[in-house]
């Protein structure tokens, strides 16, 4: 967060009492986020409420990123245990830019944000939105857009609790949220022209993954993709469950963004054998669940599943699978298949 003029709050009058410039930090995680929570506390000697620094767990700090002499002044009272804003690799380890906004549906004001705010922090700001917007409904929506940790009142950071340790922009970081989230309302409200100000890093290009790679796909022998291994019974009611089953591929060979890995089909005529879809894996009454059979071999299978839900038409349905599977020898090909049909009485 760069430097810049807010109207600091002031709890009491519960106005803007003055501006004045102050400065955002680089991001930093203090001595009391390692100490956790009481509902879940963390290990060592780390405790809530730290304003000290230890000389050990500095020298830990400094070998990961050492924070400068600027970071730890505008920190304070915070002590730094990670320098977070000085660590590169493999990317950034927390954000230097966020993205904030606020959206008007009717007569409610909708604070998307960044991070969690505390009790406190949160009503500062909803005061705020509200006070600009004449709104009597201001919600905030978190986390929204990305994640900057916990954002604590001035009065809060001194303490240096879990949350406060979690503020990562340092003691004024909720008088700019305030001082942003103001322009934004004003500009909402006016219908105004506000400069989006930098982007934050795209590093799509450079993401790595520890999700180990489909290396192939098998068949049973006398198999094919697609194939129904597990049949349904000629007849169901309302209320049974359709189980079948189908040789497959690993699911993450074509990510079917859109489409679907399964669906239940309904016979529209028997004489141009014509079906329309009923239902697919992104409905309630359906799952997808795919199972590995033999590592060694790469044989899977995809179960399918549709609890037939009251009121469904009667008639005749089946279930059609969808996948690709890579082959040992390189390349993935889509595959397709259906189960015998069956009957709702």
């Amino acid at each position: 967060m760069p430097d810049e003029v807010v109207n600091p709050y002031d709890p009491v009058s519960e106005t803007f009492n003055k501006s004045i410039s102050v400065s955002g930090c680089l991001p930093a995680m203090g001595y009391s986020f390692a100490a956790g929570t009481t509902d879940g506390p963390g290990a060592f000697n780390f405790t809530q409420g730290t304003t000290t620094s230890n000389p050990l767990w500095n020298a830990v700090r400094d070998f990961i990123a050492a924070p400068t002499k600027e970071d730890i002044k505008c920190q304070a009272p915070k002590p730094i245990l990670l320098a977070t804003g000085r660590a590169k690799f493999p990317y950034e380890w927390q954000p230097n830019i966020v993205s904030c906004t606020v959206a008007k549906i009717g007569d409610l004001l909708l604070a998307a944000v960044p991070g969690e705010f505390t009790t406190m922090a949160g009503r500062r700001l909803r005061k705020v939105v509200s006070k600009i917007a004449g709104a009597k409904k201001v919600v905030l929506a978190g986390l929204s857009n990305i994640y900057s940790d916990y954002i604590t009142t001035p009065e809060e950071y001194q303490a240096q609790r879990y949350e406060a340790a979690s503020t990562i922009f340092g003691p004024h970081t909720l008088d700019i949220y305030l001082n942003k989230y103001a322009e934004l309302t004003t500009a909402l409200m006016k219908d105004t022209f506000l400069h989006p100000g930098p982007e934050p890093p795209d590093f799509q290009d450079q993401l790595i993954t520890l999700v180990p790679p489909v290396l192939w796909d098998g068949n049973p022998w006398g198999k094919e993709f697609g194939d129904c291994v597990k049949q349904p019974q000629r007849q169901y009611s309302y209320g049974d469950i359709v189980a079948v089953s189908f040789i497959a591929g690993h699911p993450r060979n074509g990510l079917r963004h859109g489409r679907w890995y399964a669906i239940v089909e309904k016979l529209e005529s028997e004489k141009y054998d014509s079906w329309v879809t009923y239902a697919t894996d992104a409905d309630w009454e359906t799952k997808f669940i795919w199972r590995r059979d033999s590592k060694i071999l790469g044989t899977s299978f995809a179960d399918i599943e549709w609890e037939i839900p009251a009121g469904t038409p009667r008639g005749t349905y089946r279930i059609h699978h969808f996948g690709n599977y890579k082959y040992i020898l390189g390349g993935i090909y889509s595959y397709h298949g259906f189960s015998e049909p069956f009957e709702l009485t």
